[in-house]
């Protein structure tokens, strides 16, 4: 069984979307290597702005609540800082293995905080109001969280 995209909040039409169904997107709404825009990065993409149009974002939504599988983790940004953004969904043409941050990361290229690079998403939700995040709060608290992870 794949893993599946789910798009959902203040939108129009809901959507799940596969590794398959992403890469059979127009090539408008792809970014073949994602690597040009973000050189610590490889693989194919498609454009987030791409994916809520799909799904009818509605003008009221101001955040876009971004739900890991990891319970643990999630975030909630304002949309206005997501110009630009990804969803890596594929390396050497097979699904985005999870050493990597799959089947479904997102990135947002240039931002500063990298904890907005979420690993294994699953849910995307636009929402009027800023939703559920864990990111930490201050310097440390950041730079001890990356320091976990590296270990």
């Amino acid at each position: 069984m794949s893993a599946h995209l789910e798009i959902r909040g203040l939108v129009r039409s809901p959507l799940s979307l596969d590794h398959a169904a992403l890469a059979a997107l127009p090539a408008a709404d792809q970014v073949p290597d994602v690597s040009r825009l973000d050189p610590a990065r490889a693989g194919r993409a498609v454009r987030l702005a791409a994916l809520l149009a799909r799904a009818g974002i509605s003008s009221e939504a101001r955040f876009l609540d971004v739900g890991s599988r990891d319970p643990g983790f999630a975030v909630s940004l304002p949309l206005s800082e997501l110009a630009g953004a990804l969803v890596l969904y594929e390396l050497g043409g097979a699904p985005l293995p999870p050493h990597k941050g799959g089947p479904f990361r997102l990135l947002v290229p240039g931002h500063a905080d990298e904890c907005v690079h979420v690993k294994d998403v699953a849910r995307l939700a636009p929402s009027a109001t800023r939703g559920r995040d864990t990111r930490p709060l201050d310097d440390a608290a950041h730079a001890a969280l990356h320091a976990k992870k590296k270990s």
